[in-house]
């Protein structure tokens, strides 16, 4: 069997043909490398953002918290003094000195009160602007997950 020089040539095409093919096929996956090397990244920094911001969630959640402790201490005295001066009212008939002290005593916790849950109010719209920025991300990196 002899081979002829159309067979060389042949044989040398089909190599060059799938030399050609399989560097094609190379920057494909090199292509597809980058771009999870990308989003790699891009969530190493997501992640880095979030344990940065989730310390500063739990400090204004505490603070939130101790906004409503407070809130249920004054209500608390607030319905105690109520209380009181139901008695006052039933076993005595006049006091209305107290009754005055006890009144203006009432009127600044419900004034405290009110800061407090207009603060509450404030912490409430921040803490969900988080949580919305925070869900739109995971959305985010849910989406690139699959594209």
């Amino acid at each position: 069997m002899q081979i002829d020089k159309k067979d060389i040539e042949e044989v040398g095409e089909a190599v060059e043909a799938l030399g050609v093919m399989m560097e094609r096929e190379l920057q494909k996956i090199n292509l597809q490398l980058n771009q999870l090397s990308k989003s790699i990244s891009e969530a190493r920094s997501q992640e880095k953002n979030w344990e940065e911001e989730i310390p500063e969630l739990k400090s204004q959640i505490q603070k939130t918290k101790e906004l409503l402790e407070g809130f249920e201490v004054a209500f608390s005295r607030t319905e105690s003094r109520i209380s009181e001066l139901q008695t006052v009212f039933q076993d005595e008939e006049d006091n209305t000195t107290e009754i005055r002290n006890d009144l203006l005593i009432i009127k600044r916790d419900l004034q405290f009160v009110r800061s407090d849950l207009k603060e509450i109010l404030e912490d409430r719209k921040y803490l969900d602007k988080k949580l919305k920025d925070f869900e739109n991300r995971i959305d985010g990196l849910e989406k690139e997950r699959f594209v």
